[in-house]
């Protein structure tokens, strides 16, 4: 059970009034605490609130960057369900504003939402006891001061949100549930309202509920450091210029996440029978006690439908297993966040193949960074590999914001290492450079340069979009892997080159297959877009998996193609050119000479 927490309210209450005012001058939460009011989980009016665990965490945050001379403060907030934290992270705005003359905006995930966080603005300026001196107008969609201060909404349904001016402050709030499609999407929306946040001091908070471990704010979070680590960067006087600060706050914290009275021993008696592995695991790491845990499991019934996965979504133990908890995701959320982990560390080649006068291919590295392909693993003797291709519909055929793409991958099959005495997982060890929407005649030639590389190894192709590459590919002489099928027409039994993966059953299997591998870690990916996909491939609700809307599966499912096909992978093996006489040795103008004389 955590230490309890102080009330603030209460500890202010002894100090006298101009203590009180000089520390709400500079303290987002001590104003909180004396000086507003706010309408309670009733509707009521509460006179003076005291800030809870993790509006404390914001205020701290932003007080000490503040006082630290930071002068672009960036938050990004994970929050349990209604706590608090929309309303804080507004005050925190008006606290700001109410300092200094800025110009600021509020978006959240829809209009309405929006509107709501602007009235709080101004129930703020309405309540507010302390003595600003400051005069409140505006109208339903903006709010202003006399000192300059103005603020206006807008909504992330709006692609075009944020677009132009010059702020200082912003206020995102629930960015997880913003819209994602090609055209309306949380990164299109930051890219276009974030340049214009470029005054110093400016603040900018983003907060809301997990919704899966992809998208802006995953990314965002995933990157950005806890308010220590970001201090002992500024005493090392080698911080950037720009950090995002992750703050967050479980909900055990939270004094009111418990049973209003005391569990009954016959209760905690049947509690202590039917433990799920969350409980246990809740009990060994955070020290829930029996009234925390009476009260997530009424919330998980009341609230939660029954389903513990939904109450880990809303109501996160950590900032870590919530992202796992959240969404839909097909495959193992917990084994992909580690692979992400690991590829932020990893370090690729970038290059070209290029074809040599012998008929072999030869790797051409780039130091810049450049070529069209990535490579974690050059060609080893003796290792296994697979070549997995994804057709688009083709560059010159494929129009609109967001494209097809292709996918083409190269993965190697696990292996026993004897000096470390274990197997070794598949691996993904090179790719053609996403996003790559090339014609059917470049994908091909991809395609045959990185089989000749890798020991002319087995392709695997969809052949669907991919008929044509199919063509270049049998004229080039690459080996392609083929299967035996049913006829849908005869029902005898044929030999079909590659998948067709429009084929339900013949979907159904490689993803499952894929998903089976990757829960069973037997698989590793350094590529963070490969990652990314996978995070993003999700199961809907009438049972199809497929990439979350806007987004794509390309690499997932040449990476099922590849999973189902590495059995079949032929080794590796260096080819050497074998001696040869050279061009003009028979026309007479050569002799032999003695090496002594």
């Amino acid at each position: 059970m955590p230490a309890a927490q102080p009330d603030l309210t209460a500890a202010l209450s002894h100090l006298p009034e101009g203590e009180q005012l000089a520390l709400a001058m500079i303290s987002p939460a001590v104003h909180f605490a004396t000086c507003v009011t706010i309408k309670d989980r009733n509707n009521q009016p509460l006179q003076n609130p005291p800030p809870n665990v993790l509006q404390r965490r914001m205020s701290t945050a932003f007080e000490t960057l503040m006082e630290r001379g930071v002068g672009k403060i960036r938050m990004i907030v994970v929050k349990p369900r209604q706590v608090g934290c929309s309303t804080f992270a507004q005050h925190i705005m008006y606290h700001f504003g109410q300092r200094r003359a800025v110009e600021g905006i509020v978006i959240s995930d829809v209009k309405e939402h929006s509107e709501e966080l602007l009235q709080k603005l101004k129930s703020y300026g309405h309540s507010d006891r302390f003595p600003w001196g400051r005069r409140m107008g505006g109208t339903k969609r903006t709010v202003t001061w006399d000192h300059g201060t103005n603020w206006t909404v807008d909504s992330a349904e709006n692609p075009d949100a944020g677009v132009g001016g010059t702020r200082q402050a912003a206020h995102f709030s629930e960015v997880a549930k913003w819209p994602a499609t090609a055209v309306k999407n949380a990164e299109r929306t930051m890219a276009a309202v974030l340049p214009s946040l470029g005054g110093s001091p400016s603040v900018v908070i983003a907060e809301s509920t997990p919704e899966g471990a992809f998208g802006w704010f995953f990314d965002t979070y995933a990157a950005a450091l806890r308010l220590e680590e970001l201090l002992a960067l500024l005493d090392s006087s080698c911080a950037p210029e720009e950090v995002w600060v992750k703050v967050f706050a479980a909900w055990w914290e939270f004094p009111e996440h418990r049973r209003g009275k005391a569990v009954s021993a016959g209760e905690i008696g049947r509690i202590r029978e039917t433990l799920s592995p969350s409980e246990e695991q809740g009990i060994e790491r955070h020290a829930w006690d029996w009234e925390q845990i009476a009260w997530r499991r009424d919330t998980i019934d009341a609230k939660c439908n029954g389903s513990e996965k939904i109450f880990d979504c809303y109501y996160p133990e950590d900032d870590v297993s919530c992202w796992a908890a959240s969404g839909a995701p097909r495959f193992e959320m917990s084994v992909l966040m580690d692979m992400d982990a690991r590829a932020r560390q990893a370090m690729s080649e970038t290059g070209w193949l290029v074809a040599q006068e012998t008929g072999g291919v030869a790797f051409s590295p780039q130091r810049d960074g450049k070529g069209e392909l990535q490579v974690w693993e050059r060609p080893r003797e003796g290792m296994r590999y697979v070549i997995a291709c994804d057709p688009a519909t083709g560059e010159s055929q494929t129009i609109g914001a967001d494209p097809d793409r292709t996918s083409i991958q190269v993965w190697r099959a696990r292996y026993f290492d004897t000096g470390l005495d274990r197997a070794i997982p598949a691996r993904l060890v090179a790719r053609i450079r996403p996003p790559f929407t090339g014609d059917d005649d470049v994908a091909a030639g991809h395609v045959t340069r990185l089989s000749q590389w890798y020991g002319h190894a087995l392709v695997a192709l969809e052949v669907n979009q991919g008929l044509q590459v199919l063509r270049l590919l049998k004229d080039a002489g690459v080996p392609l892997y083929k299967r035996v099928v049913e006829s849908a027409r005869t029902k005898s039994r044929e030999e079909q080159y590659g998948f067709k993966l429009t084929d339900d059953n013949q979907r159904r299997m490689v993803i499952e297959g894929l998903a089976a591998a990757i829960r069973n870690r037997e698989v590793e990916v350094l590529c963070r877009d490969w990652i990314h996909e996978a995070m993003v491939f999700i199961t809907k609700s009438n049972g199809r998996s497929e990439a979350a809307p806007g987004e794509h599966d390309d690499d997932v499912m040449a990476a099922a193609m590849a999973w189902e096909v590495l059995p079949s992978a032929g080794e590796f093996c260096m080819r050497r050119a074998r001696g040869t006489e050279p061009g003009d040795r028979g026309n007479g103008g050569w002799e032999r000479v003695s090496a002594w004389k």
